[in-house]
């Protein structure tokens, strides 16, 4: 990685090397993402180790993203108002000192603490990371460092099973899962002296009054002359003011995961039904309180003015869909050929990462598939993703461990490839439909439903397979039912995105139609102004009667074939 140029370095900020400052970023966040994937493979190994029950192995998995989500959006605020250097060292800190006791636990209830803890730092740090690349660089310089960030989480994915699957096998699977806790201690201990001297130490600025930054973006900087034409302010609503963090808002949004999760975790019965009210009650408080919290001028959660967006509302549901099934299908896959079939961590790891290399690959490739095929190419990368399902199903239905690996690996291949098409595509288009003030707002809810969605479904899936058992036919079983699961969240997917098209295709009509309108009606202005001229006959639909010429120039809009494309690539970032 050579130089980026683009830097901004205001005296305020105090940046004494932006190309340090990058590798530290890009260091923190690689660590952070990592621990999500590597831990998936420990999950027998530590249940055997800390004598775990299925419930408390499921909280084990879902407690990171969960505690991941529920920080994201308040800690960008919190950078905003408290400086990101501050708030970066500070996570850095809570994941590494609870790294150490993950380790050193011994108690199941312990872990499930440490993880929880974990990430919350976690999702402290992350938004830091992405607001100083944005204060630090400019221009392409800013892109670039983003596309690096972006880079670092897939190499993550990639790096996750196989760094796990070394050192689980490095020695006694009882106690090696706790080198995965351990190994972040050494490394948070450099970050937090290099973060010291290279991270800038500017002043925190108000989010609106700073382009980029993590509560906001370059669209959200707006005046306030400006604020009432941007989306989020309407009649009898109090304008937007300085941001602030709606922790509120975050712990009833917590409360609705945490609600969702405890039924999913102990199945049908008396608590899952009081579980289920107390959830229903929670989305109840936190619609009423983002909608109070918003007419009072605040930027909450999840703007009204998202609300009002299908085009976001659809995308974030595709988001939330494909990256549950990424959770669950690592889950489910891990668990059958570990526990069921008995193969070494090494082995799983391996099983595993082609899938994450054909995403990575795809991802670096995905701006040019857009920009080609719009959302209807994501609404096809979705049915090749869901076609990929029932072959790996059939392949350990129908094959011994080693068969049934080696399909799974290759399979997983593609469906990587195709879910490569779907990630970032998608972000993209779903972020280019929030309104103008609210893309903020936009990214950080849309990253948060990602979070929630790994964590129900990791949890879910776990449950599935440990519910059956370990072995033989019951782990087959299992895997097909965590095959249904996945089935079921790509067809969500696929309905969400089609809609979106359909929508798309529907604007796209209507703006053709109001463009060849527009055409004809200048036209017969313009030729009432001629004396003697005669308008063009029209036809049954309004156009020119079939046989008869159209005067030179009419429907020149319409018959180009330009205007048909625009809607959709007004629809979509530059």
């Amino acid at each position: 990685m050579g130089r980026i140029a683009g830097t901004n370095t205001p005296p305020a900020t105090g940046t004494p090397s932006p190309q340090a400052a990058l590798w530290l970023c890009l260091g923190a966040g690689f660590v952070t993402l990592l621990d999500q994937s590597v831990f998936v493979l420990a999950v027998p190994a530590m249940a055997a180790g800390l004598h775990a029950d299925s419930g408390q192995v499921q909280w084990i998995l879902a407690s990171y993203s969960l505690a991941f989500g529920v920080a994201l959006v308040p800690a960008g605020r919190l950078g905003d108002l408290l400086g990101r250097r501050k708030l970066f060292i500070a996570g850095v800190a809570v994941f590494g000192a609870f790294s150490l006791l993950g380790g050193l636990a011994s108690d199941p209830a312990v872990v499930i603490a440490a993880r929880l803890l974990q990430g919350l730092g976690a999702g402290t740090l992350n938004p830091q990371v992405l607001g100083l690349l944005q204060d630090i660089f400019t221009g392409s310089g800013r892109a670039k460092a983003l596309g690096y960030y972006a880079a670092a989480g897939g190499t993550a994915a990639v790096c996750g099973p196989l760094v796990g699957g070394i050192i689980l096998s490095a020695g006694d699977p009882a106690l090696s899962w706790r080198l995965l806790f351990l190994v972040n201690v050494p490394l948070v201990l450099v970050l937090v002296p290099l973060a010291l001297v290279y991270l800038p130490r500017g002043a925190p600025q108000p989010a609106h009054g700073r382009p980029g930054s993590a509560g906001t973006s370059s669209r959200d900087a707006v005046s306030p002359a400006s604020t009432s034409h941007s989306g989020m302010s309407r009649p009898g609503e109090a304008p937007p003011r300085r941001s602030a963090v709606d922790v509120p808002g975050a712990v009833l949004l917590g409360a609705v995961v945490v609600a969702s999760l405890v039924p999913t975790i102990y199945g049908p019965g008396p608590v899952a039904v009081l579980w289920a009210g107390l959830g229903a009650a929670a989305v109840l408080a936190f619609a009423g309180w983002e909608y109070f919290y918003h007419r009072r001028g605040r930027t909450p959660l999840l703007s009204p003015a998202l609300v009002r967006s299908p085009g976001y509302l659809l995308g974030t549901v595709v988001a939330l869909c494909q990256f549950g099934v990424g959770a669950a299908m690592a889950a489910v896959t891990s668990l059958y050929f570990l526990s069921g079939t008995g193969l070494p961590p090494l082995a799983a790891a391996a099983i595993l990462a082609p899938q994450a290399a054909g995403m990575l690959l795809a991802s670096s490739l995905s701006w040019r598939f857009v920009a080609r095929y719009g959302r209807t190419g994501i609404v096809a990368a979705i049915g090749a993703a869901l076609a990929c399902l029932p072959a790996k199903d059939w392949a350990v239905q129908g094959f011994d461990a080693g068969g049934a690996a080696a399909i799974v690996a290759g399979v997983g291949l593609l469906q990587g490839v195709a879910t490569g098409l779907v990630v970032a595509p998608n972000q993209t288009l779903t972020l280019a439909h929030a309104p103008q003030g609210a893309a903020g707002v936009a990214a950080g809810f849309y990253q948060l439903s990602q979070r929630f969605s790994a964590a129900l479904c990791s949890a879910a899936a776990a449950g599935m397979f440990l519910g059956e058992g370990a072995s033989g036919g019951n782990a087959r079983e299992a895997f097909h039912q965590g095959i249904l699961l996945c089935c079921a969240l790509l067809g969500a997917a696929l309905v969400a995105g089609g809609a979106d098209a359909v929508g798309i295709a529907v604007a796209g009509r209507k703006a053709r139609a109001a463009v060849a309108r527009s055409a004809r009606e200048s036209t017969t202005a313009a030729l009432a102004a001629v004396p003697g001229a005669q308008a063009p006959a029209q036809g049954a639909s309004g156009g020119p009667v079939p046989g008869r010429a159209a005067p030179a120039g009419a429907g020149i809009g319409a018959a180009s074939g330009s205007p048909a494309r625009e809607p959709e690539n007004r629809r979509t970032p530059s």
